[in-house]
């Protein structure tokens, strides 16, 4: 298939990360999904940043909390479910308080006209 286009000009249009997100973000059902993720995401970046400030590997940090690489490598990813106790000790190994809280959603147009 490649050898198809090596003659073609291929014209591709840029399109920037955050312009792609506010386009995909219009939509209300990307949305609803998007903003449920986002504790999840925040607390990734959250360890993937204090990781970078310690200079810590994925392998180093796995062996500060007992875990192993892979395991790491799945949390940072995104994959799987991981539990309050394992946050504790990532925490830890960290030196980061974990903060961790629930919080009553704000009433949506169903709800208030259900009543």
């Amino acid at each position: 298939m490649l050898d198809n286009l090596q003659g073609a000009k291929i014209h591709k249009k840029s399109i920037k990360y955050e312009d792609f997100k506010a386009q995909l973000l219009t939509d209300p059902e990307v949305r609803k999904e998007y903003e449920a993720l986002e504790p999840q995401f925040r607390l990734i970046r959250d360890i993937l940043l204090r990781r970078s400030q310690l200079n810590l590997s994925q392998m180093e940090l796995a062996k500060l909390v007992g875990t192993q690489q892979p395991a790491m490598s799945r949390l940072e990813r995104g994959d799987g479910n991981i539990t309050i106790n394992t946050l504790r000790r990532i925490a830890d190994a960290l030196d980061a308080d974990l903060d961790i809280s629930l919080k009553p959603r704000p009433p949506t147009k169903a709800a208030s006209t259900q009543t």
